[in-house]
């Protein structure tokens, strides 16, 4: 039983929404927060080492702009040409989408988290604790 030519048709045009509007907050973080996110890190940190996932979507952040709109712009022109293998390229694009998001979110929040576990821990052994 093969599904109507109608549902069919907008499985791909569904996804490919979620891919286009997952796309434009990738590219968002990528372009806007990360940024901001390496100048806190610059003037909070005072040279400390960041964490290797931090420094590489930091460093790589124009590559992996880049292959978010070229997945983007590729779906588009799959769905729009109905070629087979468009759901195929959409749905790759979602789940490359949600792990980037995933990525960068604790890429950018770790030096925090080690920021703040770090003064918690000196706390423990300041000079006053142990009087």
């Amino acid at each position: 039983m093969s599904a109507a030519p109608e549902t069919s048709r907008a499985w791909p045009i569904v996804s490919l929404v979620i891919l286009v509007i997952l796309g434009a907050i990738n590219l968002f973080v990528l372009f806007f927060f990360v940024p901001d996110f390496e100048q806190m890190y610059h003037y909070t940190l005072h040279g400390r080492q960041l964490p290797g996932i931090t420094l590489f979507i930091m460093a790589a952040r124009i590559p992996l702009a880049f292959i978010a709109l070229a997945w983007s712009i590729s779906g588009i022109v799959t769905v729009w040409k109905r070629h087979r293998a468009a759901i195929w390229i959409v749905n790759l694009g979602l789940l490359f989408f949600f792990a980037l998001v995933w990525v960068t979110t604790v890429a950018l929040l770790m030096p925090r988290v080690v920021f703040i576990a770090g003064m918690s821990d000196t706390s423990l052994t300041s000079p006053t604790a142990s009087q």
